[in-house]
């Protein structure tokens, strides 16, 4: 833990024949609000005492109503709970067999019993403490009311975990802090007098700050704050808390709302530190959401971005987000209920629906005439003036899930288009040289590092951007990218007008996913329905899997920068109204293409797509720490590529930080955004 918030009083329960108490907590939670506890124990302090022990036991219990249980839709009145050894860490193995205790739901009136041990795995360095961090998160989703109550504690004796009757005294070598989720989510800088990165957190639909970016905001923390001062971006991480239990009041209203925040946020922060930069992170719905914040600030505080005076913008990310909304790829009976307001306005803003006698704070100037098309909050969103801005951000990337997540398809997480071309190049030189010794070797030239001396890797090996070797427990994850037959119909079409160009090519046949008479088949579509249900029945990642990086296979499949000459000619633009009265979804499309073109015709892009198991649209920003750590290759590529040391280093040296300038560096010569040199054009290069 970077920070000590509060040192508890030490006690100790004497009770000779029960055992002894060491903690003895009770408290409450909300939606969003978790508490975060570290306990330490000093072995050769409480043994002098008469306290010699090798293991303790921890208890904790929902202390609410057993008849809650059935209520899920309004609660769940449930917590998620993990404990974690001092010395436990993602990116390496975990030694021995002991497990790494942790809850999905905490029902009411059940309780949580773990037999912590005091090894290796527990001590702190070479001394005689050993430590534990323990979260417990309230798992509300909807409902703001409600407040749960938990117990928890840890003894000697099982017995004496059960009930608490006797007297307490004070005692060395007993520690519990504690940190609430008002204390986690404003930890200070660690260096005061210098210039300050504020990274602000959006989150999703039915979701929240507090509790479900926690993850994120703690790897990102864990990555910066041991860096050395001279490169050392001196993090702070904020969220703005009060969008929870609001997610259908639309997505102008829930931006306005971030906006707002971020202002005062920073007019707050001013008060002791100095911001100079800002990043901002959107998970799903935060995608649209901070992407209208943005907008809403360069409208009523247009020098807030100045390049000189105001706060410089360095990340753009979303994971999961739906840019283009979701009508084009959710089925009839789910658009027709949030046409009618399933979802509140939120849902007609998804399915691009436009709602008359809404505000317009925020959306234009005042001076502004309203562009033709702009009636449809997510086509107004990159539009002028907020596009300067969003033209101005060092880096901006998206992260999407290639399949398994059918609340926001990859067609719209990932703005419409991609190099299907290059994937499909990539995984026939694959399959030529799968007998070569170096075929495991081999790197996409979808990577923006692949042209370098070296990849950066993830704790598997597997150089990031790699497709790697087949195998029989990938051949079903991939099969989507292997040549297949040509398939007839339709669905192949939305590929194809969503193939991007290769900027170097000068022949036409060389556009399109056609490839020696051969075209991809499809990745498979996601089931919205069984996408939501996931959330209830996806499997559990097991021990191995928590405890040893190298069995996990889940990875990113494509990363590459996207440039505006890349993309296709606008394919529903001045299509003639026999085809606008045949197609049904004719203007959707159209709108969609807008949209997507908008966001890319001036800026440059580094799309990472992901696969990862379901529940995919949770995993990708590990909503629960062991629950969802599926995503955990998608959170550790966008902290290392965005927050990691390299790149730390390069605004450090890079005093000016000169702005990505897409449209004025030519197609034969252009670096990718991280100094890395230039991207190889063709798979064959990359061999």
């Amino acid at each position: 833990m970077p920070y000590k918030i509060n040192r508890m009083k030490n006690s100790l329960e004497i009770n000779e024949t029960g055992g002894t108490l060491l903690v003895d907590e009770r408290k409450r939670l909300r939606i969003g609000e978790l508490y975060r506890y570290k306990f330490s124990v000093n072995k050769d302090v409480i043994k002098e005492q008469g306290l010699d022990v090798s293991h303790l036991f921890l208890r904790i219990k929902n202390e609410e109503s057993a008849l809650l249980r059935p209520l899920y839709l309004t609660g769940p009145y449930s917590f998620y709970i993990d404990v974690r050894p001092h010395n436990y860490n993602e990116n390496r193995k975990f030694p021995g067999k002991e497990i790494i205790p942790f809850v999905e739901n905490l029902k009411p009136d059940e309780r949580f019993k773990v037999k912590i041990l005091l090894n290796e795995n527990s001590r702190v360095g070479d001394t005689s403490l050993y430590s534990w961090t323990i979260d417990i998160i309230s798992q509300l989703a909807v409902t703001t009311i409600p407040k749960l109550e938990f117990s928890f504690r840890i003894g000697t004796t099982r017995k004496v975990v059960k009930k608490s009757n006797g007297l307490f005294k004070s005692i060395e070598g007993v520690s519990l802090e504690m940190w609430d989720t008002e204390t986690l989510w404003d930890l200070p800088p660690k260096f005061p007098e210098k210039p300050v990165h504020l990274v602000i957190m959006t989150h999703g639909i039915f979701s929240n700050i507090g509790c479900d970016m926690l993850y994120m905001k703690d790897k990102i923390e864990e990555m910066t704050f041991p860096m050395d001062e001279s490169i050392n971006p001196n993090i702070i991480v904020r969220g703005f808390m009060g969008n929870v239990g609001k997610s259908g009041h639309g997505i102008h209203c829930l931006g306005v709302r971030v906006g707002k925040y971020v202002l005062e946020t920073v007019d707050k922060l001013n008060k002791k530190y100095k911001v100079d930069r800002i990043s901002f992170i959107g998970h799903s719905l935060g995608g649209p959401t901070q992407s209208m914040a943005v907008r809403y600030i360069s409208i009523k505080r247009p020098d807030f971005f100045d390049a000189v005076k105001g706060v410089k913008p360095v990340n753009f990310i979303t994971l999961a987000s739906p840019f283009i909304g979701v009508i084009g790829d959710f089925p009839f009976y789910l658009s027709v209920p949030l046409d009618m307001g399933a979802l509140g306005l939120t849902g007609r803003d998804l399915n691009l629906k436009y709602t008359p006698l809404t505000s317009k704070d925020g959306l234009y100037a005042d001076d502004e005439v309203y562009p033709e098309h702009s009636k449809y909050i997510l086509e107004i969103l990159p539009q002028a003036p907020a596009k300067k801005v969003f033209e101005s951000f060092k880096r901006r990337t998206i992260y999407a899930n290639v399949m398994d997540d059918g609340i926001v398809p990859l067609r719209t997480a990932a703005l419409l288009y991609l190099d299907w071309r290059s994937i499909h190049k990539v995984q026939k030189i694959r399959k030529k040289n799968k007998n070569s010794p170096t075929s495991s070797e081999f790197v996409s030239s979808d990577s923006p590092e692949s042209s370098g001396a070296s990849s950066p890797s993830n704790e598997n090996g597997n150089n990031v951007g790699e497709i790697p070797a087949e195998s029989p427990n990938k051949k079903a994850t991939l099969q989507w990218t292997l040549p297949q037959a040509v398939i007839h119909g339709s669905k192949i079409n939305k590929y194809k007008r969503g193939q991007t160009n290769e900027a170097n090519s000068d022949s036409d046949n060389e556009q399109g996913v056609f490839l020696d008479g051969q075209k991809f088949e499809p990745p498979k579509e996601a089931n919205t329905v069984l996408s939501a249900l996931s959330v209830l029945t996806a499997a559990i990642p097991d021990q191995e899997y928590i405890k040893n990086p190298a069995v996990r296979k889940d990875e990113v499949i494509h990363d590459k920068l996207y440039h505006p000459e890349e993309l296709p000619p606008p394919h529903y633009e001045n299509r003639p109204i026999v085809k606008k009265l045949i197609y049904p979804n004719e203007s959707v499309n159209r709108i969609q293409e807008r949209i997507a073109r908008e966001w890319q015709e001036t800026m440059t892009w580094r799309k990472v797509l992901v696969q990862i198991q379901p529940d995919s649209h949770n995993n990708i920003v590990v909503r629960r720490r062991f629950v969802n750590l599926y995503g955990y290759v998608a959170v550790e590529h966008m902290v290392e590529h965005h927050f990691g040391s390299k790149v730390c280093s390069e605004l450090a040296e890079d005093a000016n930080e000169p702005k990505d300038e897409p449209n004025q560096s030519s197609q034969a010569d252009r670096s990718n955004e991280y100094n890395e040199g230039e991207i190889s054009k063709g798979a064959e290069n990359a061999t």
